[in-house]
């Protein structure tokens, strides 16, 4: 069981290596942290013990940290042919086919495009279609290190954007796959008990 521990806990230290978002990272590095500071009490290894209580301490610190840095949120639109839009397509296209792989920008009519803006940076985009009362999502994407959902509340939730999609009734969206179906009930989508990975939320 002893031995259990302290393999347990250094999968937890390698996989959070593995994590490219960082807040994760130090989530899991913390509980690695945790969990190898009771391996070693168990095992009487004090050395071990300081070093991951110390390692817990600042995972900790900038767990906390990460959770209360206030960021700024933008919406900004562009149009299809903006060498920004085509390289933002173009870096993340094998991120976008994993979520998206029916997504093709060439084959919708008269498509809106949004980027989502934190602290300045364009870390999302938002493609949709305006199929009135309801928003057509076809797009809704955001880069691997913000994956924090901050992005999505602010775009489906925040009531600064009531403007933005003034007119309209509700967002609506087809899952591509359990993983974006999950996200998009976390977002405050509800699905269609009629129609199979229709999802629809009231603006």
């Amino acid at each position: 069981m002893t031995e259990l521990i302290g393999y347990a806990a250094s999968i937890l230290v390698a996989v959070s290596l593995l994590t490219s978002n960082v807040l994760r990272l130090r989530i899991l590095n913390l509980v690695g942290a945790v969990v190898f500071v009771v391996y070693a009490g168990i095992t009487h290894a004090w050395p071990v013990l300081a070093v991951n209580l110390f390692v817990a301490c600042i995972d900790l610190w900038h767990i906390i940290s990460l959770k209360s840095k206030r960021d700024i949120f933008k919406l900004m639109e562009v149009k299809t042919g903006d060498p920004l839009l085509a390289n933002f397509l173009a870096y993340h296209a094998r991120g976008i086919w994993q979520f998206f792989p029916d997504f093709d920008i060439a084959k919708l009519k008269d498509p809106r495009c949004v980027f989502i803006l934190r602290n300045l940076l364009p870390v999302g985009l938002f493609v949709y279609t305006e199929e009135r009362p309801d928003i057509a999502v076809h797009l809704d994407y955001v880069a691997e290190d913000y994956r924090d959902l901050k992005s999505a509340r602010y775009l489906f939730n925040r009531p600064q954007n009531t403007e933005t999609f003034k007119g309209f009734g509700r967002f609506t969206a087809v899952s591509g796959s359990a993983k974006h179906a999950g996200y998009l009930r976390r977002v405050g989508f509800a699905e269609d008990p009629e129609r199979r990975g229709f999802f629809y939320k009231t603006i």
